[in-house]
Protein backbone atom coordinates (compact mmCIF):
# COMPACT_ATOMS: atom_id res chain seq x y z
CA UNK A 1 0.00 0.00 0.00
CA UNK A 2 1.41 3.56 -0.99
CA UNK A 3 2.47 5.97 2.11
CA UNK A 4 0.29 8.39 1.51
CA UNK A 5 -3.26 8.63 1.38
CA UNK A 6 -5.23 8.98 -1.46
CA UNK A 7 -8.96 9.38 -1.46
CA UNK A 8 -9.09 8.35 -4.97
CA UNK A 9 -7.71 4.77 -4.78
CA UNK A 10 -10.38 2.71 -3.31
CA UNK A 11 -8.43 -0.11 -1.86
CA UNK A 12 -7.25 2.44 0.48
CA UNK A 13 -10.77 4.03 1.41
CA UNK A 14 -11.61 0.34 2.31
CA UNK A 15 -8.64 -0.33 4.01
CA UNK A 16 -9.37 2.96 6.54
CA UNK A 17 -12.26 0.35 7.46
CA UNK A 18 -10.72 -2.83 7.42
CA UNK A 19 -8.23 -1.57 10.54
CA UNK A 20 -10.47 0.23 11.94
CA UNK A 21 -12.34 -2.80 12.63
CA UNK A 22 -8.63 -4.59 13.78
CA UNK A 23 -8.00 -1.57 16.26
CA UNK A 24 -11.59 -2.29 17.26
CA UNK A 25 -10.70 -5.79 18.42
CA UNK A 26 -6.90 -5.32 19.09
CA UNK A 27 -5.47 -1.84 19.94
CA UNK A 28 -2.29 -2.68 19.00
CA UNK A 29 -2.61 -3.85 15.40
CA UNK A 30 -0.37 -3.38 13.07
CA UNK A 31 -1.71 -0.71 10.47
CA UNK A 32 -0.12 0.58 7.58
CA UNK A 33 1.09 4.05 7.53
CA UNK A 34 -1.20 5.80 5.01
CA UNK A 35 -3.97 4.58 6.58
CA UNK A 36 -3.26 4.58 10.31
CA UNK A 37 -4.38 8.01 11.75
CA UNK A 38 -7.90 7.81 9.69
CA UNK A 39 -8.23 3.89 10.79
CA UNK A 40 -7.41 5.01 14.55
CA UNK A 41 -9.63 7.65 14.71
CA UNK A 42 -12.63 6.15 13.10
CA UNK A 43 -12.40 3.15 15.64
CA UNK A 44 -12.71 5.53 18.41
CA UNK A 45 -15.29 7.21 16.64
CA UNK A 46 -17.22 3.37 16.88
CA UNK A 47 -16.47 3.29 20.32
CA UNK A 48 -17.75 6.53 21.41
CA UNK A 49 -21.30 5.94 18.99
CA UNK A 50 -21.73 2.68 20.55
CA UNK A 51 -21.67 4.27 24.26
CA UNK A 52 -23.82 6.95 22.39
CA UNK A 53 -27.32 5.81 23.12
CA UNK A 54 -30.25 6.15 20.25
CA UNK A 55 -29.89 8.62 17.76
CA UNK A 56 -30.98 9.28 13.68
CA UNK A 57 -27.98 10.98 11.94
CA UNK A 58 -28.97 13.24 9.27
CA UNK A 59 -25.89 14.20 6.43
CA UNK A 60 -25.80 16.98 4.64
CA UNK A 61 -23.38 18.40 1.99
CA UNK A 62 -23.81 20.83 -0.75
CA UNK A 63 -22.69 20.20 -4.74
CA UNK A 64 -21.16 22.22 -7.07
CA UNK A 65 -19.04 20.52 -10.09
CA UNK A 66 -18.99 17.45 -8.46
CA UNK A 67 -19.41 15.35 -11.15
CA UNK A 68 -15.61 14.19 -11.49
CA UNK A 69 -15.23 13.27 -8.04
CA UNK A 70 -18.51 11.59 -7.43
CA UNK A 71 -17.45 9.15 -10.20
CA UNK A 72 -15.11 6.50 -10.10
CA UNK A 73 -11.25 7.07 -10.68
CA UNK A 74 -11.39 4.75 -13.55
CA UNK A 75 -14.09 7.02 -15.24
CA UNK A 76 -12.23 10.35 -14.47
CA UNK A 77 -8.75 10.83 -12.47
CA UNK A 78 -10.17 13.10 -9.85
CA UNK A 79 -12.53 10.13 -9.14
CA UNK A 80 -13.72 9.32 -5.51
CA UNK A 81 -16.95 7.18 -6.00
CA UNK A 82 -17.56 9.56 -3.00
CA UNK A 83 -21.83 8.60 -2.89
CA UNK A 84 -20.95 4.96 -2.49
CA UNK A 85 -17.87 5.56 -0.31
CA UNK A 86 -19.67 7.87 1.72
CA UNK A 87 -22.09 4.70 2.16
CA UNK A 88 -20.39 2.60 2.63
CA UNK A 89 -18.46 4.76 5.74
CA UNK A 90 -21.66 5.07 7.66
CA UNK A 91 -23.02 1.55 7.07
CA UNK A 92 -19.37 0.46 8.98
CA UNK A 93 -20.26 3.03 11.89
CA UNK A 94 -23.42 2.09 12.58
CA UNK A 95 -23.07 -1.85 12.18
CA UNK A 96 -24.74 -3.51 14.55
CA UNK A 97 -26.14 -0.56 16.20
CA UNK A 98 -30.15 -1.23 15.88
CA UNK A 99 -31.02 2.31 17.26
CA UNK A 100 -28.13 4.34 15.71
CA UNK A 101 -29.81 5.15 12.13
CA UNK A 102 -28.82 7.73 9.25
CA UNK A 103 -29.67 9.20 5.94
CA UNK A 104 -28.07 11.30 3.62
CA UNK A 105 -29.21 14.30 1.72
CA UNK A 106 -26.90 16.31 -0.69
CA UNK A 107 -27.95 19.61 -1.96
CA UNK A 108 -26.86 20.73 -5.77
CA UNK A 109 -26.01 24.43 -5.83
CA UNK A 110 -27.24 25.08 -9.16
CA UNK A 111 -24.43 22.46 -10.80
CA UNK A 112 -23.25 23.33 -14.34
CA UNK A 113 -22.47 20.32 -15.26
CA UNK A 114 -24.44 17.88 -17.85
CA UNK A 115 -25.83 15.79 -16.55
CA UNK A 116 -25.64 18.23 -13.20
CA UNK A 117 -24.26 16.53 -9.92
CA UNK A 118 -27.81 16.11 -8.78
CA UNK A 119 -28.90 14.23 -11.49
CA UNK A 120 -25.53 12.18 -11.24
CA UNK A 121 -25.88 11.39 -7.39
CA UNK A 122 -29.99 10.42 -8.53
CA UNK A 123 -28.74 7.96 -10.59
CA UNK A 124 -26.12 6.36 -8.69
CA UNK A 125 -28.79 6.24 -5.54
CA UNK A 126 -31.16 4.15 -8.04
CA UNK A 127 -28.56 2.05 -9.74
CA UNK A 128 -27.73 0.56 -5.34
CA UNK A 129 -30.46 0.16 -5.08
CA UNK A 130 -30.64 2.98 -1.77
CA UNK A 131 -34.35 3.54 0.02
CA UNK A 132 -35.31 6.98 -0.66
CA UNK A 133 -36.91 7.70 2.77
CA UNK A 134 -35.69 6.27 6.48
CA UNK A 135 -33.10 4.40 7.71
CA UNK A 136 -30.15 4.67 4.80
CA UNK A 137 -31.47 6.76 2.70
CA UNK A 138 -29.74 9.07 0.12
CA UNK A 139 -31.56 11.68 -1.51
CA UNK A 140 -31.04 14.40 -3.35
CA UNK A 141 -31.96 18.53 -2.96
CA UNK A 142 -31.88 21.10 -5.68
CA UNK A 143 -31.54 24.91 -4.41
CA UNK A 144 -33.33 26.02 -7.60
CA UNK A 145 -36.26 24.08 -6.16
CA UNK A 146 -35.90 26.02 -2.81
CA UNK A 147 -35.55 29.24 -3.80
CA UNK A 148 -38.58 28.45 -6.41
CA UNK A 149 -41.41 26.22 -4.45
CA UNK A 150 -39.92 27.07 -0.48
CA UNK A 151 -40.15 26.39 1.72
CA UNK A 152 -39.49 29.44 3.45
CA UNK A 153 -36.78 29.51 5.37
CA UNK A 154 -35.27 33.20 6.60
CA UNK A 155 -35.85 36.19 5.23
CA UNK A 156 -32.58 36.95 3.49
CA UNK A 157 -32.78 33.38 2.12
CA UNK A 158 -36.41 33.88 1.19
CA UNK A 159 -35.30 36.65 -0.95
CA UNK A 160 -32.34 35.19 -3.07
CA UNK A 161 -33.51 34.98 -6.58
CA UNK A 162 -31.11 32.43 -8.39
CA UNK A 163 -28.50 29.93 -7.01
CA UNK A 164 -25.88 32.34 -7.98
CA UNK A 165 -26.50 34.50 -4.94
CA UNK A 166 -25.99 31.75 -2.14
CA UNK A 167 -24.22 28.78 -3.59
CA UNK A 168 -23.01 26.96 -0.45
CA UNK A 169 -24.19 28.50 2.52
CA UNK A 170 -27.38 28.69 1.39
CA UNK A 171 -27.93 24.92 0.10
CA UNK A 172 -26.20 24.00 3.89
CA UNK A 173 -29.09 25.62 4.89
CA UNK A 174 -31.62 24.57 2.64
CA UNK A 175 -30.55 20.80 3.72
CA UNK A 176 -30.17 21.72 7.63
CA UNK A 177 -33.92 22.67 7.22
CA UNK A 178 -34.63 19.56 5.34
CA UNK A 179 -33.10 17.55 7.62
CA UNK A 180 -36.12 18.31 10.37
CA UNK A 181 -35.65 19.55 13.95
CA UNK A 182 -34.73 15.82 14.94
CA UNK A 183 -31.67 13.85 15.94
CA UNK A 184 -28.87 14.82 14.68
CA UNK A 185 -27.73 16.54 11.95
CA UNK A 186 -24.05 16.74 10.51
CA UNK A 187 -22.51 18.56 7.41
CA UNK A 188 -19.62 17.93 5.42
CA UNK A 189 -18.20 18.49 2.33
CA UNK A 190 -18.77 16.59 -0.74
CA UNK A 191 -15.22 14.90 -1.19
CA UNK A 192 -14.04 12.26 1.09
CA UNK A 193 -11.30 14.78 3.04
CA UNK A 194 -13.16 13.98 6.14
CA UNK A 195 -14.21 10.53 6.37
CA UNK A 196 -17.80 10.24 8.01
CA UNK A 197 -17.13 6.94 10.20
CA UNK A 198 -15.75 9.71 12.28
CA UNK A 199 -19.19 10.92 13.23
CA UNK A 200 -19.45 9.14 16.56
CA UNK A 201 -16.66 11.38 17.50
CA UNK A 202 -19.32 14.40 17.29
CA UNK A 203 -22.64 12.50 17.64
CA UNK A 204 -20.72 11.54 21.41
CA UNK A 205 -20.55 15.15 23.13
CA UNK A 206 -23.87 15.74 21.59
CA UNK A 207 -25.62 13.06 23.40
CA UNK A 208 -23.80 13.48 26.99
CA UNK A 209 -26.89 15.63 28.74
CA UNK A 210 -24.08 18.50 29.46
CA UNK A 211 -25.61 21.16 27.53
CA UNK A 212 -23.84 20.99 24.07
CA UNK A 213 -25.73 21.43 20.82
CA UNK A 214 -22.88 21.52 18.31
CA UNK A 215 -19.79 19.40 18.15
CA UNK A 216 -17.20 21.01 15.53
CA UNK A 217 -14.60 19.17 14.11
CA UNK A 218 -10.81 20.72 13.72
CA UNK A 219 -8.60 19.83 11.27
CA UNK A 220 -5.82 21.62 13.18
CA UNK A 221 -5.26 23.78 16.04
CA UNK A 222 -5.66 21.39 18.83
CA UNK A 223 -4.41 18.31 20.60
CA UNK A 224 -5.29 15.01 18.63
CA UNK A 225 -6.42 16.93 15.44
CA UNK A 226 -4.87 15.48 12.19
CA UNK A 227 -3.75 17.41 9.09
CA UNK A 228 -3.13 14.94 6.64
CA UNK A 229 -1.15 16.77 3.53
CA UNK A 230 0.51 15.61 0.16
CA UNK A 231 3.88 14.32 2.31
CA UNK A 232 2.07 12.91 5.02
CA UNK A 233 -0.15 13.36 8.36
CA UNK A 234 0.98 16.41 10.45
CA UNK A 235 -0.22 17.61 13.89
CA UNK A 236 0.25 21.06 15.87
CA UNK A 237 2.72 23.21 15.66
CA UNK A 238 3.39 21.55 12.45
CA UNK A 239 -0.36 21.73 10.73
CA UNK A 240 -0.52 24.86 10.87
CA UNK A 241 3.04 26.16 11.44
CA UNK A 242 4.25 24.75 8.54
CA UNK A 243 1.32 26.45 6.32
CA UNK A 244 2.58 28.89 3.65
CA UNK A 245 -0.55 30.74 4.62
CA UNK A 246 -0.02 30.82 8.54
CA UNK A 247 -0.36 34.35 9.14
CA UNK A 248 -3.52 34.85 7.20
CA UNK A 249 -4.84 31.83 8.95
CA UNK A 250 -3.77 33.03 12.46
CA UNK A 251 -4.77 37.05 12.32
CA UNK A 252 -8.27 36.01 10.74
CA UNK A 253 -8.23 33.88 14.33
CA UNK A 254 -7.18 36.73 16.07
CA UNK A 255 -9.71 39.00 14.70
CA UNK A 256 -12.47 36.32 15.50
CA UNK A 257 -11.56 36.10 18.89
CA UNK A 258 -11.37 39.82 19.77
CA UNK A 259 -14.39 40.86 18.02
CA UNK A 260 -16.64 37.24 18.72
CA UNK A 261 -14.99 36.51 21.97
CA UNK A 262 -17.62 33.64 22.23
CA UNK A 263 -16.09 31.43 19.46
CA UNK A 264 -12.31 32.01 20.61
CA UNK A 265 -12.23 28.37 21.69
CA UNK A 266 -12.93 27.49 18.23
CA UNK A 267 -9.69 27.75 15.86
CA UNK A 268 -11.04 26.30 12.86
CA UNK A 269 -14.87 27.62 12.34
CA UNK A 270 -14.71 26.70 9.01
CA UNK A 271 -13.92 22.98 9.11
CA UNK A 272 -16.44 21.01 6.34
CA UNK A 273 -17.32 18.65 9.56
CA UNK A 274 -20.10 19.76 11.72
CA UNK A 275 -22.93 18.02 14.13
CA UNK A 276 -25.66 19.93 16.06
CA UNK A 277 -28.42 18.70 18.22
CA UNK A 278 -31.34 19.46 15.54
CA UNK A 279 -33.82 20.56 18.31
CA UNK A 280 -31.30 23.09 18.95
CA UNK A 281 -29.78 24.27 15.60
CA UNK A 282 -33.61 24.59 13.88
CA UNK A 283 -34.77 27.40 15.74
CA UNK A 284 -31.73 29.90 14.86
CA UNK A 285 -31.24 29.14 11.51
CA UNK A 286 -34.72 31.19 10.12
CA UNK A 287 -32.04 34.02 11.70
CA UNK A 288 -29.30 33.65 9.24
CA UNK A 289 -28.28 35.93 6.49
CA UNK A 290 -25.14 35.11 5.58
CA UNK A 291 -24.33 32.54 2.52
CA UNK A 292 -20.60 33.54 1.82
CA UNK A 293 -17.76 31.73 3.08
CA UNK A 294 -18.53 32.79 6.92
CA UNK A 295 -21.77 31.45 6.79
CA UNK A 296 -20.54 28.86 9.39
CA UNK A 297 -19.71 31.46 11.34
CA UNK A 298 -22.80 33.24 11.97
CA UNK A 299 -24.62 30.09 12.66
CA UNK A 300 -21.76 29.52 15.81
CA UNK A 301 -22.69 32.99 16.92
CA UNK A 302 -26.13 32.50 17.06
CA UNK A 303 -25.94 29.00 18.69
CA UNK A 304 -23.54 30.51 20.98
CA UNK A 305 -26.14 33.82 22.12
CA UNK A 306 -28.49 31.14 22.64
CA UNK A 307 -27.03 28.10 24.51
CA UNK A 308 -23.70 30.05 25.76
CA UNK A 309 -19.87 29.96 24.33
CA UNK A 310 -19.37 26.20 26.53
CA UNK A 311 -22.08 24.10 24.32
CA UNK A 312 -19.59 24.56 21.18
CA UNK A 313 -17.74 21.98 21.90
CA UNK A 314 -14.65 21.33 19.50
CA UNK A 315 -13.10 17.59 18.45
CA UNK A 316 -10.08 16.53 17.16
CA UNK A 317 -10.27 14.83 13.70
CA UNK A 318 -8.31 13.66 10.89
CA UNK A 319 -8.31 15.84 7.84
CA UNK A 320 -7.21 14.81 3.99
CA UNK A 321 -6.11 17.78 2.29
CA UNK A 322 -8.01 17.18 -1.36
CA UNK A 323 -6.38 19.58 -3.95
CA UNK A 324 -7.02 17.75 -6.85
CA UNK A 325 -10.40 19.16 -8.16
CA UNK A 326 -10.41 22.21 -5.49
CA UNK A 327 -9.58 26.08 -6.32
CA UNK A 328 -8.10 26.87 -3.03
CA UNK A 329 -7.26 30.60 -2.59
CA UNK A 330 -3.81 31.85 -2.80
CA UNK A 331 -1.25 31.53 -0.05
CA UNK A 332 -0.59 35.09 -0.44
CA UNK A 333 -2.29 37.48 0.95
CA UNK A 334 -5.07 39.26 -1.08
CA UNK A 335 -8.99 39.78 -2.19
CA UNK A 336 -10.84 37.20 -0.39
CA UNK A 337 -8.13 36.81 2.72
CA UNK A 338 -9.73 40.46 3.44
CA UNK A 339 -13.07 39.62 2.57
CA UNK A 340 -12.84 36.79 5.05
CA UNK A 341 -12.03 39.52 7.44
CA UNK A 342 -14.35 42.43 6.39
CA UNK A 343 -17.00 39.32 6.42
CA UNK A 344 -16.59 38.97 10.31
CA UNK A 345 -16.67 42.28 10.93
CA UNK A 346 -20.28 42.73 9.29
CA UNK A 347 -20.93 39.91 11.37
CA UNK A 348 -20.03 41.76 14.47
CA UNK A 349 -21.39 44.60 13.74
CA UNK A 350 -24.82 42.35 12.84
CA UNK A 351 -25.22 40.08 15.67
CA UNK A 352 -22.64 40.58 18.72
CA UNK A 353 -22.44 44.80 18.86
CA UNK A 354 -26.12 45.14 19.76
CA UNK A 355 -25.77 42.67 22.70
CA UNK A 356 -22.16 43.14 23.83
CA UNK A 357 -19.79 46.03 22.17
CA UNK A 358 -16.29 45.58 21.67
CA UNK A 359 -14.29 47.96 24.16
CA UNK A 360 -10.24 48.51 25.04
CA UNK A 361 -8.44 46.82 22.39
CA UNK A 362 -10.78 45.12 20.39
CA UNK A 363 -12.28 48.48 19.93
CA UNK A 364 -9.39 49.71 18.84
CA UNK A 365 -8.98 46.76 16.85
CA UNK A 366 -12.26 47.22 15.31
CA UNK A 367 -11.45 50.80 14.49
CA UNK A 368 -8.84 49.58 12.66
CA UNK A 369 -10.14 47.42 10.64
CA UNK A 370 -12.78 49.53 9.67
CA UNK A 371 -9.86 51.41 7.60
CA UNK A 372 -8.01 48.53 6.15
CA UNK A 373 -7.92 48.57 1.99
CA UNK A 374 -6.28 45.68 0.22
CA UNK A 375 -2.92 47.94 0.68
CA UNK A 376 -2.64 47.79 4.22
CA UNK A 377 -3.72 44.31 4.55
CA UNK A 378 -1.45 43.30 2.06
CA UNK A 379 1.40 45.32 4.00
CA UNK A 380 0.12 44.23 7.37
CA UNK A 381 0.19 40.30 6.74
CA UNK A 382 3.92 40.38 4.69
CA UNK A 383 5.20 42.18 8.26
CA UNK A 384 3.89 39.79 10.05
CA UNK A 385 5.43 37.63 8.28
CA UNK A 386 8.74 39.13 8.42
CA UNK A 387 8.39 39.47 12.22
CA UNK A 388 7.38 35.81 12.69
CA UNK A 389 10.47 34.01 12.96
CA UNK A 390 10.71 31.46 15.15
CA UNK A 391 7.67 32.13 17.36
CA UNK A 392 6.21 28.61 18.78
CA UNK A 393 2.68 30.31 19.78
CA UNK A 394 -0.25 29.84 17.19
CA UNK A 395 -3.93 30.32 17.90
CA UNK A 396 -3.25 32.08 21.49
CA UNK A 397 -1.24 34.84 19.24
CA UNK A 398 -2.15 38.07 20.31
CA UNK A 399 -1.04 41.30 18.26
CA UNK A 400 -1.12 45.04 19.96
CA UNK A 401 -3.30 47.21 17.59
CA UNK A 402 -0.64 50.20 18.09
CA UNK A 403 1.48 47.73 16.71
CA UNK A 404 -0.49 46.83 13.48
CA UNK A 405 -1.55 50.40 12.75
CA UNK A 406 1.89 51.51 13.07
CA UNK A 407 2.60 48.49 10.20
CA UNK A 408 -0.52 49.19 7.92
CA UNK A 409 0.91 52.95 8.41
CA UNK A 410 4.78 52.80 7.93
CA UNK A 411 6.48 53.87 4.56
CA UNK A 412 8.64 51.11 5.36
CA UNK A 413 6.27 48.63 4.86
CA UNK A 414 4.61 50.03 2.30
CA UNK A 415 8.12 50.31 0.74
CA UNK A 416 8.72 46.31 1.62
CA UNK A 417 4.95 44.91 1.18
CA UNK A 418 5.33 42.50 -2.09
CA UNK A 419 3.16 44.21 -5.26
CA UNK A 420 2.12 40.51 -6.72
CA UNK A 421 -1.26 40.19 -5.35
Amino acid sequence: MESTRDLTDPAQNEAVLEFGSALLADPGAAVPEAVAAEARAVAASRRRLAAAGPVHLTVVWAMYGETGRMSTRARHPHGEDFVRVKVAQLDWLTAGLPEVTWSILAVDDGCPDRPSSAEMMAGIAAAEGYPTSGHRSVSVLRLADVLADGPSISPAFDALTSTDQSRKGGSILAGLVAAGPTGVVCYTDADLSANLAMLGSLVAPLRADDGVVAALGQRYGMDGAVLVKADGPAVEPHSTGDKPDKLIVLFRHFVRAMLVPDLAHVADTQAGFKAFDAAALHPVLGRTTSFNETFDVELLILLAQAHGPAALAVEPIVFTEDFAATNFPSVDPGPRHLAMVTQVVDLYDRLVAPVSPATGEAAQLLALLRELDLDGYVRLIEQLRVEDDGDPTLFDRRWSVDHLRGIVTSPAARHQAAPGY
